[in-house]
């Protein structure tokens, strides 16, 4: 009897060493890792800067304004772990065509204050910048950007087009994904998948996609291994409307930068 109780309360204390072990390992998934030198997009720099919200919680931004100020600026959101520098291109493109942009570091990103970043942090970060720049008359996106800017449409945003560059589609493969490329053990992924779902904390973009009323363009790379393209193609196909359009061999950031891709989008956000 006495053999019986000690070996339940060992299982007790594995299991619970394994749950307490799973948040620790969800949590830290919500932690990017700065970079020692924030960077900025080159053209930025003319750019008029802004600190938006509580101190503390503030979201650093830009706002370049172009020669047709008249139209409603467009958004451009970073994804994980990166930061305005990406979009260095599209600004030009677009600071070009006269457009006025508005690019900004998620939380926990860049020159924003804050050590974290969860879908729900970003797409308050974007309706912040809509209450202090808005309407915007579209956006662009990459990566985590897509599922964020889907996030802060259920929650009241509003622009006619958006493009989507890689994002990725089921958080909770993309989470496993990762764990397995940084050697997590199977048990642990499995304890931490299983308390994720327990508690919602995993967004599905495909699902969210038929509540979504903007005009889509989802730009994937056949070749993507962060973000499969296939996953890209389900929820451009659950998206009212929107149009899927491959590419290959740019993998998942390189797109972003890849002049046929800058200029698509472009033209996709200056109708």
């Amino acid at each position: 009897m006495i053999l019986q109780t000690a070996r339940r309360r060992s299982t007790r204390s594995v299991m619970n060493d394994v749950v307490t072990h799973a948040k620790h390992l969800l949590n830290q998934s919500g932690q990017p890792k700065r970079r020692a030198v924030p960077r900025v997009s080159p053209l930025l720099h003319q750019a008029d800067h802004h600190m938006v919200g509580e101190e503390g919680a503030q979201i650093a931004s830009w706002h370049l304004l172009g020669h047709r100020y008249e139209s409603p600026p467009v958004l451009l959101v970073h994804g994980w772990e990166d930061d305005t520098s990406l979009w260095s291109p599209l600004i030009d493109l677009l600071n070009q065509r006269g457009r006025s942009i508005v690019a900004f570091d998620l939380p926990g990103h860049g020159h924003s204050d804050g050590d974290r970043c969860s879908l729900e942090l970003a797409a308050d970060a974007i309706l912040a910048l809509q209450a202090r720049f808005g309407p915007f008359s579209g956006a662009a996106t990459h990566s985590f950007g897509g599922p964020a800017l889907a996030k802060a449409f259920q929650q009241g945003l509003e622009l006619a087009q958006v493009v989507l560059i890689s994002p990725p589609v089921a958080q909770a493969r993309q989470f496993e994904r990762a764990w397995r490329r940084y050697g997590v053990e199977e048990p642990m992924i499995e304890a931490a998948l299983a308390l994720g779902h327990a508690e919602s904390r995993f967004f599905d973009l495909a699902a969210a996609a038929p509540s979504m009323k903007a005009e889509a363009l989802f730009i994937h790379s056949l070749d993507d291994e962060q973000c499969p393209a296939f996953e890209g193609k389900r929820a451009a196909e659950a998206w009212p409307g929107a149009r899927f359009w491959p590419v290959d061999g740019l993998g998942h950031r390189a797109l972003v930068q890849d002049d046929e891709v800058v200029s698509m989008a472009a033209s996709w956000l200056d109708n």
